[in-house]
């Protein structure tokens, strides 16, 4: 490490944020570059890079360098986009997997199957008194909308707005489920009627 890096990581590891800054500043789009180059994705380039400048903010004091700072983060920095690019493909495997495993035939599936149905009868519990009313009538007891409207004295406007807010509030369910392949027919149970 030259005097001048050296001096640079000595301030870094005593927490200047100055120094830190600047060598981050200075020597941001080189890693963002070299992450590019692996990850063909900017953003996902711009997170590794972050992440590991983070990283080096946080442990420096815990942190032995032999070569060069610099070298050291973008061996970091490739290392990282290397394990990314692993973690991709092994999703990409999985998924591809999950494709052509036979339906019903393993235990984790059906653990899976239930910890969601769980999560959306629990959104469906969640919602506002009349509009889960109206929600379970029309998916549940299967009732036309025009059904629904005279039974509880409100326009089918109104029942609309109930369907449509209890399907964005499964949505959201969903939106932070890891949803899988496998696990779209039960979906289509809740959201394929209209």
């Amino acid at each position: 490490m030259s005097p001048e890096e050296d001096q640079i990581w000595r301030s870094i590891q005593r927490k200047d944020g100055e120094a830190f800054e600047k060598f981050y500043k200075d020597h941001y789009k080189f890693f963002l570059l070299a992450a590019c180059k692996y990850l063909g994705d900017v953003p996902q380039a711009q997170e590794v890079v972050n992440d590991v400048f983070v990283r080096v903010w946080q442990d420096a004091d815990r942190i032995d360098i032999q070569s060069s700072l610099k070298s050291y983060v973008y061996r970091a920095v490739v290392n990282r986009c290397l394990n990314e690019l692993d973690k991709n493909k092994r999703d990409r495997q999985h998924f591809q997997e999950l494709k052509h495993r036979p339906e019903g035939t393993t235990e984790w599936k059906e653990m899976e199957d239930n910890e969601l149905k769980i999560r959306l009868y629990r959104a469906i519990d969640e919602l506002p008194e009349q509009c889960r009313k109206v929600f379970r009538m029309s998916r549940f007891e299967e009732m036309k909308q025009q059904e629904i409207a005279d039974r509880l004295g409100i326009s089918i406007k109104t029942v609309k707005n109930h369907i449509t807010h209890a399907l964005q509030q499964l949505n959201k369910v969903l939106d932070e489920w890891n949803t899988l392949p496998v696990l779209l027919a039960i979906l289509k149970y809740f959201l394929g009627k209209h």
